[in-house]
């Protein structure tokens, strides 16, 4: 019992040893690059690229962790992802290790570069992923990300009821772990969803608590950008008025940022209340840039501005190059689409494959588990025959004994046993009559005790003949004799007493046959009372209400069931004859 305690505890102590995700801490670079990341992603850079000129003095997993480093600072960097050969690798690593935390990392950056591959199904899958698998509380403000970043990807294709969805748990999230700095983008992008819905009043709401949030951090830069939305939101709305006041406090950052968009945005809003001179300012300073989405709108609003001012050769000229950027955006967006379709009829497939191995799978378990539920049932039918066998032999044995204990006893009272009584005396004689001295005595004693011996089996025969000779001088004999004659109908107190007389003349005849038999049933134990009285089978026929080969069968039965052997009907009245 020690040893297997001692066993246990090794093995318990082994299997924790084992699943001790890192035994030993990462080297110090590492963690400095991992810290360096998220604020200083170029100088995380340099010290990346200086541990990965010497990989050989890292185990794999440094080696792994080294690679997902380089993913989150190239992410930071906004380096595109082309290929996802090296995430592959890691995360099939990290999911045969089972590191929870660089598990969630991992799913996390290949879905960031299948949204660089422009797989958009494929991100959302990884994305998905990586929330199943974190931990709510501790990876809440990875999770933020993650939910941004499917926000953006339903936004990308145009199902923006999933997307106001995603864009909420993002703010959630970074309202738990107070990240107040994001949260006028987590609002900005749920009200661009609602906007792009045409639900005005939510958008509205979302826009106006993202400018909120953006004024009490103090991020000047992201506050303006977010009133250059609002301020087009209220032009689009017809509020016009709150939307020059938004445009206008957007102009006051002008330093270090880009001003098209409020340009655009001013140059429209003055072309919609017809003050001309002011759009025609604001547009013409949008011509000089080669975002092909803003000069498309800047040549709009401008061939629209020139026919107002009866400029018709200017109007053409603008809305021929509207026509040329018109154009350009639908060669990118027919690309995009061509993308978007690829990937998703590619994610489809995907989907069929898994589902047609999920399924293969399901068909060899099911197969599996029908063999193994077969050969089950086959060892159980094996054992319980085995078991019964070993049952029916035993029970076959002990019958046998009480069948030789009972024929011992008949042996022990039989004419049998008193000539060979006498023919010991005669031996004993013969002795006598040449032995002398202490012989004589010994020999004298044993003469005297087989002549007693006689004495008493003669007696219990007398006995037994005289016994037997009142049992068929007693009325319940004579019924069952006459009544087939005498038409007497036989009742169960009458069955009763006769095995009650059987039981006096024959010394406990119904437990004896007990003994012998300890299933027999009703009906043969009246069959053997019937045998003991001398009843022919034609009259146990009438009297059990049976016909005669019935009668005939079960008394081979019984004796198959006493002796366990097969024999005919004769066998029980000769076996029942010396009971």
């Amino acid at each position: 019992m020690p040893r297997i305690v001692i066993a246990l505890l090794g093995a318990l102590i082994g299997m924790l040893y084992a699943c001790d995700i890192r035994r030993e801490p990462y080297p110090a670079v590492l963690l400095r690059i991992d810290s360096l990341a998220n604020t200083d992603p170029k100088a995380a850079l340099s010290l990346w690229e200086e541990a990965r000129d010497s990989l050989a003095r890292f185990d794999e997993e440094q080696r792994m962790y080294l690679a997902l480093l380089g993913m989150k600072v190239n992410d930071k960097l906004y380096v595109r992802h082309t290929s996802d050969s090296l995430i592959r690798c890691v995360t099939a690593f990290y999911k045969r290790q089972g590191d929870p935390d660089k598990l969630v990392e991992s799913y996390y950056y290949m879905g960031r570069v299948y949204r660089d591959l422009n797989d958009a199904p494929e991100a959302l899958h990884y994305f998905q992923k990586a929330i199943d698998v974190a931990d709510t509380a501790r990876h809440a403000p990875l999770l933020s990300k993650i939910y941004s970043q499917m926000g953006m990807l339903y936004d990308y294709q145009d199902v923006y009821e999933e997307a106001i969805e995603m864009h909420q748990k993002a703010y959630q999230c970074a309202l738990r772990i107070g990240d107040s700095a994001s949260l006028s983008l987590k609002n900005r992008d749920i009200a661009r969803a609602y906007n792009m819905i045409e639900e005005n009043d939510s958008a509205l709401l979302y826009f106006q608590k993202a400018a909120d949030w953006a004024r009490r951090t103090g991020t000047k830069r992201r506050l303006s950008g977010i009133l250059t939305e609002l301020g087009s939101f209220y032009r689009k709305i017809g509020s016009y008025d709150n939307a020059l006041h938004c445009l206008a406090e957007s102009l006051t950052d002008s330093i270090n940022r880009d001003m098209l968009p409020t340009y655009l945005a001013l140059g429209h809003l003055y072309l919609k209340t017809n003050k001309l001179d002011s759009a025609e300012y604001y547009l013409l300073r949008c011509t000089h840039n080669s975002n092909i989405y803003i000069l498309k709108d800047t040549y709009e609003y401008l061939s629209v501005l020139a026919e107002r001012k009866k400029d018709y050769k200017k109007s053409i000229l603008f809305f021929r190059l509207c026509q040329q950027a018109q154009d350009s955006i639908k060669k990118i967006t027919n690309s995009e689409e061509i993308r978007k379709t690829t990937a998703l009829y590619n994610y489809q497939e995907k989907k069929k494959e898994i589902i047609q191995l999920k399924r293969e799978n399901n068909r060899i378990r099911i197969r599996n588990y029908r063999i193994i539920a077969s050969c089950s049932i086959f060892f159980s039918v094996m054992i319980l025959l085995i078991y019964r066998s070993k049952r029916k032999r035993d029970r076959i044995s002990l019958q046998l004994q009480k069948l030789q204990r009972e024929k011992q006893d008949q042996y022990e009272r039989s004419v049998q046993r008193i000539e060979e009584n006498n023919r010991k005396l005669r031996e004993m004689e013969h002795l006598l009559s040449q032995e002398r001295d202490n012989k004589n005595a010994l020999l004298q004693v044993q003469k005297e005790l087989l002549e007693v011996s006689n004495q008493r089996i003669q007696l219990c025969r007398t006995e037994r003949d005289l016994m037997e000779a009142e049992l068929k001088r007693s009325d319940i004999y004579q019924k069952f004799h006459q009544a087939d004659e005498m038409g007497v109908r036989v009742e169960e107190e009458d069955w009763l007493a006769l095995g009650k007389a059987l039981d006096q003349t024959y010394d406990d005849f119904t437990g004896r046959l007990h003994r012998l038999c300890t299933n027999i049933s009703p009906v043969e134990l009246r069959i053997c009372y019937l045998i003991k009285i001398s009843i022919k089978v034609t009259d146990m026929a009438k009297l059990l209400n049976r016909s005669k080969s019935s009668i005939s069968s079960a008394r081979a039965r019984l004796y198959k069931k006493i002796t366990g052997e097969e024999g005919g009907a004769n066998k029980l009245d000769e076996l029942l004859s010396d009971t």
